[in-house]
């Protein structure tokens, strides 16, 4: 009976012994955010530089312009850029 007994116990924990050392591995470190002084700033991205340039000319004509509808077509172009 003690024999039986003893076999049943270690048998048992066999599987908890290896679930605790899966536990006890270390983990990779996650890699580090990046700092907020390694991506460019937006005014520095060409592409959102020329979106800048574009915007500040259909702002200049739209100021400029007193027809409703060549303001409401300048408006358009400003909002859905295609």
């Amino acid at each position: 009976m003690k024999k039986t007994f003893i076999l049943i116990a270690a048998l048992s924990l066999g599987p908890s012994l290896g679930a605790v050392a899966a536990d006890n591995e270390e983990k990779p470190a996650a890699a580090p955010p990046a700092k907020t002084g390694e991506t460019p700033s937006m005014s520095e991205i060409p592409t959102m530089k020329a979106q800048g340039e574009r915007m500040v000319t259909l702002m200049e004509q739209l100021s400029k312009e007193s027809n409703p509808e060549i303001r409401r077509r300048i408006m358009a172009e400003a909002m859905c850029p295609q």
